[in-house]
Parts: structure tokens; sequence; C-alpha cells
């Protein structure tokens, strides 16, 4: 018999648990659950992006305002979450279509720059009214889903334990959902048809008579339910509420909107997901990279994105006329 090689149990800047079968599938299922949160705040970022070419830059900040209420709903008072989530993801998406047509609508007519320098100030509007109303201090975190210690599915026993927890598989469930119930809306009905018109061409749907002005609030309105629903599962999945809790999250939903093309849905969901194993799993096995360049990882992306392929892997190039 040959003598058997050792393989080097060690790479340089490579962390040992690397090579734990474990400690890998639990970063994987940490990266699937962020990255499902990801997903949901990229789809919010696309699908305002598909019809009006602009970013929402408080899109994060309106999240965190509606998943504050969720907790003064539910947490401190004791309402169902089946009926204080549904409700702020409606307070939110009758919020966001109310911004567009007062505010966003009129700015947008006179230029596209004032629309940017507008969603900036909802972001800094929106986060000094959450540290007014709820302050500055953590506050217990918003839990649909089972969350005690014990809440979750032991698959292999380690060390260390792999297990996956019931709320993960909450968040994955509500991702599918939530992609399912848009691809009906988009795909199958006639104010998606009327959707999907106004963004590939909103000047010729005006013509066949599609009302721009009303699909351009349902942008904004799913835009902002998407992203009350994102920060309702951020808080689930980090164990963590505070008037900041989205200011980050915005940037991995760019980061995963500009991954998978800022105008392609299914590469939100794609992008969502690749971002949060990235963040996940490249500072867990690189121990000078750190978990604290997370963020930067994730501006990185959005450069080098941009730089080598402007549409993203599921995005269209635009073609211009001349």
């Amino acid at each position: 018999m040959f003598p058997m090689l050792a393989l080097p149990l060690a790479l340089p800047g490579v962390n040992d648990a690397f090579f734990n079968a474990s400690y890998v599938l639990q970063l994987l299922t940490n990266g699937l659950s962020n990255g499902a949160v990801y997903a949901l705040m990229a789809l919010s970022v696309v699908i305002i992006y598909r019809t009006t070419g602009h970013m929402n830059f408080a899109q994060g900040e309106m999240g965190t305002i509606g998943c504050l209420l969720v907790f003064s709903v539910s947490v401190s008072h004791g309402v169902p979450y089946w009926i204080s989530i549904p409700a702020a993801i409606a307070i939110s998406m009758i919020v966001g279509a109310l911004l567009q047509r007062t505010l966003v609508q009129p700015v947008e007519r006179r230029g596209g720059m004032g629309v940017i320098l507008v969603t900036l100030g909802l972001f800094l509007i929106f986060n000094s009214i959450d540290s007014v109303i709820w302050g500055t201090d953590p506050l217990q975190p918003v839990r649909p889903f089972p969350s005690r210690p014990d809440d979750h599915l032991v698959v292999m026993h380690g060390p260390p334990q792999f297990a996956i927890r019931y709320s993960a598989v909450g968040v994955w469930i509500t991702l599918g959902v939530v992609v399912l119930l848009l691809h009906l809306l988009l795909q199958r009905t006639r104010l998606g048809l009327g959707y999907r018109a106004v963004a590939a061409n909103a000047d010729s749907a005006l013509l066949v008579g599609i009302p721009k002005d009303r699909m351009l609030m349902l942008g904004w309105a799913l835009a902002a339910g998407l992203g009350t629903l994102a920060a309702v599962l951020f808080s689930q999945t980090t164990g963590s509420l505070d008037f900041n809790l989205m200011a980050s999250v915005i940037l991995y939903g760019l980061a995963a909107a500009a991954l998978g093309g800022f105008d392609s849905i299914p590469g939100a969901v794609v992008g969502g997901v690749v971002v949060g194993l990235v963040e996940a799993l490249v500072p867990a096995f690189f121990s000078f990279i750190g978990s604290e360049l997370s963020l930067v990882m994730a501006l990185l992306v959005i450069v080098v994105v941009l730089l080598v392929r402007p549409q993203g892997m599921f995005g269209k190039a635009r073609v211009v006329r001349v």
C-alpha cells in the first residue's frame, strides 16, 4: 500500500476551520439567512429602479420605521405578529405611494438629480424620527418565528454542532412566498402587465392608456412593503433592533442589485444570496479580512460589477440610438 499523503491543515491567511464541515455548513446557513434579507432589500431597489431609473436611498430607513411599528404593537402591547406585520406592511405601502405622488414626482419633473437629494433627505428625516420616538438604546428584537435556544434541528453533533434554526427556515420560506407572489402579480394580472409596460417604455405605455403615474406609485408601494418585511426579518436573524437597524443593509441590498442587475427581479434574489454567502464565508475563512471589513466588501462588489459588467449578471444592457 502506498503511504497516505497528509494534506496541509492550514494555509497562509486561511482559518483552520475551513476544513471543518460542521463549521462550514453553519456559515452557509447564516449566509443564506442574511442573503434572504439582502434579496428582499435588493427587490425593493429593483422595483423602483425599473420604472423610474432612480434608487431610493431611504429604503432601509423606511423599513426600519415599519419594523419599529411592529415592535410597538406586538412586543410592547402583545398583538399577534400575524396581525401587526401585515398591518405595518400595508401602512408602509401607503406611505411609499404617497411619498412618490406628493414629493418624488414633482421633483422628478425638474430633473433626476433632485430625486437623489430627496431620498437622501428622507434617509435623514426617517432616521431622526426613529431616534426621537423610539430612542437610541437597543430594543427587544422583533421575532415572528420561534427563537428560543432549543428551537432548532440538529443535523451534525460536531464538534462544533451544526443546527438549522426554525427561524432561518421561516426566513427562507418567506422569501420564496414573496418571490412567488411577485411573479404572479407581475405576470398573471393586468396590474402587473401595466407595471411591466411602464418599466419597458413609459411613453409608449402612456399612449395606449396605461396610467403611468399609478404604476409608479405601485412600484414605490411594493418597495416600501418589501423594505418593512426585510427589516422585520433582519431583526429576527440578528436578534437586534434600534433606530439604525437597516443603515448598513441598504448597502448590501444595493450590492445585491448591482450584482444581479438593477432591472432584474430574479437577479436581485440571486445577488442577495451571493452577497450573503460572501459576507459570511470570506471573513470567516480569511482571518486577515475580519468581519469589520464585510461592509467594505459590499462596496467593492458594487464597484467591481459596475466596472466589469454594469448591467449585472441578469440585467440587460441599455441600447441607445444615435
